[in-house]
């Protein structure tokens, strides 16, 4: 893609979306794409059910008591998608950052949306003193292949793989 097309799409995105960090006050927002997520995701082929209320609980309590960074993108006030990571400080100098969740709803990812919270998820781990940052990407997602691309072309190598099975 030229600069200048690319330079358009993110001046039309920011003109039209707004991101922000998430407040424990945004659990219902998140919580309401959280459908769209799990269809997409192939998690009753592994025997996992969903859980919304649980869900629910998580994620309030990951935003109130600090369990992780979420990004929101927000269309009209209304959220259409999070990037979500935390800081894995148990055997390193200085933190990973490891993402948990990026999901942008479909009608909204062909836009630059998905590529602002990307940007704007890494510069806040950069931000957060993270020296690296790892990214699990569960290949049976829809978008599995544009995230393995747009990641390639930030400079990530694939450094593992993610496995699951039904117990």
């Amino acid at each position: 893609m030229n600069q200048s097309l690319h330079n358009r799409l993110f001046a039309e995105a920011l003109d039209r979306y707004s991101f922000r960090v998430a407040t424990p006050d945004d659990t219902p927002a998140i919580v309401a794409l959280w459908p769209e997520h799990w269809a997409e995701a192939h998690y009753r082929d592994r025997g996992i059910i969903p859980d919304e209320d649980r869900y629910h609980k998580w994620i309030w309590t990951m935003l109130e008591y600090g369990g992780g960074t979420w990004l929101l993108a927000l269309d009209d006030g209304k959220a259409i998608g999070f990037f979500a990571y935390s800081l894995d400080h148990n055997f390193s100098e200085k933190p990973v950052a490891v993402m948990g969740s990026f999901f942008v709803s479909k009608a909204h990812r062909r836009s630059a949306v998905p590529a602002i919270l990307f940007e704007l998820g890494v510069q806040a781990a950069r931000d957060d003193g993270a020296c690296a940052f790892h990214a699990p990407i569960a290949s049976e997602t829809l978008s599995s292949r544009a995230l393995e691309n747009s990641f390639t072309k930030a400079g990530f190598a694939v450094i593992g793989t993610m496995m699951g099975r039904a117990l």
